[in-house]
């Protein structure tokens, strides 16, 4: 009841690109109670494709392929599944005949290249391609399956769902799972698996905690005969586990802070404004991200520079003297300037130092001073949190969110 997944392509491999075909086999392989238990990308080398494939139906009773099985010289897929599997590539003329028939049906001519999409390893049989020109290519030996499909989305989708699907199920059958993502703010993981470590163990389910610059999230597993039976059964679960972690959860699934946050103010009728120094504008960013959120949203002041911070968000000059820019005096007044001017209910204010360079004994790389102002009371935190530029500055906002979050919850 376990998968691997295989991108091939090397543009997959280039930085910022995303491999979204192995991110929606993996969703559609847990509908079909699987456990993806890696995933992997690799470039078009055939000797490579075939290792990965080898290690993939040594470790997974499914193993998909997607990407490689185009007609140009670099679509190596074909090949890889061969060598892996031991046997030789053989063209199938009823296929090449296809394509060669498709082809003139739009006013073209297939030409020699694309026979190679006809190739398959000996003992495979063909996965129909309604939409395009590359069939797929299955494998099932003993009790394990090898699926390889073409890297274009739609393509991959819909014969991933026609043909492939089925034959998992088919082959796995009395078996389903359901996850549920509980998420955390305002408290380390530490802290988080203490609390229901000893959940750990309850039967028939799996919990993997994961941190991620001041959220954590419990990944919920469940497995039962039905559907039905695995969502009572993770539900059950994070039951109790929410019971013992209280207001620290924030949400589940893929809600945000900055969501959940969005969501409190509309409910009481309240608005928010920001005053950032060291964030640069990324907590107003996270609460813009949400729809719908010039609702609430007033408006922020990005104040690097100290005579900026008197300037527009009207700290006092002798405040920023006596206590230095990185200070909790100045974090109350950030956020109180922001407060009035944008005509807000509720202020932020966020100053910090993010590094890599700036800071000193007293004040070292990743002192984050973020507070609240309503005007009638205020609260603020102060963080002493090591990382890089990025994580430091994503804390800082996550901490935020998550400070305007509870601070809602008592109103």
């Amino acid at each position: 009841m376990t998968a691997a997944v295989i991108a091939v392509g090397s543009e997959l491999l280039r930085a910022g690109r995303k491999d979204t075909n192995a991110a929606w086999l993996v969703s559609r392989l847990e509908t079909l109670g699987l456990e993806t238990v890696w995933r992997a990308a690799v470039d078009d080398d055939e000797g490579r494709i075939a290792r990965l494939v080898s290690a993939g139906l040594a470790d997974a009773r499914v193993v998909l392929v997607t990407g490689g099985l185009g007609p140009t010289d670099d679509d190596r897929t074909r090949a890889g599944l061969a060598a892996a599997l031991g046997v030789s590539l053989d063209r199938d003329d009823d296929v090449v005949r296809g394509i060669v028939e498709r082809f003139r049906r739009r006013g073209r001519i297939a030409g020699p290249a694309q026979s190679r999409q006809a190739d398959r390893p000996r003992g495979s049989a063909w996965i129909p391609n309604p939409i395009g020109s590359a069939p797929g290519i299955l494998f099932e030996r003993e009790d394990r399956i090898l699926a390889a499909l073409p890297g274009v989305p739609a393509e991959m989708t819909a014969m991933f769902d026609a043909t492939v699907a089925p034959r998992i199920a088919a082959a796995v059958p009395g078996t389903a799972l359901a996850r549920h993502v509980i998420r955390i703010a305002g408290r380390p993981e530490s802290y988080v698996e203490e609390q229901v470590r000893d959940l750990y163990a309850t039967e028939g389910t799996d919990t993997t905690i994961l941190s991620s610059a001041g959220v954590v999230d419990l990944v919920l597993t469940a497995r039962a005969a039905t559907v039905e039976g695995a969502r009572e059964d993770v539900a059950a679960l994070a039951e109790a586990m929410s019971a013992r972690l209280g207001r620290d959860v924030y949400g589940t699934g893929d809600e945000t802070l900055a969501a959940v946050a969005g969501r409190l103010l509309a409910e009481r009728a309240a608005t928010v404004a920001v005053g950032e120094s060291c964030t640069g504008g990324l907590l107003g960013g996270a609460l813009t991200d949400v729809p719908g959120s010039s609702a609430w949203f007033r408006g922020g002041l990005v104040c690097y520079a100290d005579d900026v911070k008197t300037s527009i968000a009207g700290v006092p000059a002798d405040l920023l003297s006596a206590h230095g820019s990185v200070s909790e005096a100045v974090a109350r007044a950030l956020a109180a300037g922001a407060r009035r001017a944008c005509d807000a209910t509720i202020g932020l204010g966020v100053t910090g130092i993010a590094g890599p360079s700036g800071g000193t004994p007293d004040k070292p790389v990743g002192t984050v001073h973020i507070a609240l102002d309503d005007g009638a009371e205020g609260r603020a935190v102060r963080l002493d949190w090591p990382g890089d530029r990025d994580l430091i500055r994503r804390r800082a906002v996550a901490v935020a969110l998550d400070l305007l979050r509870r601070h809602l919850l008592t109103r």
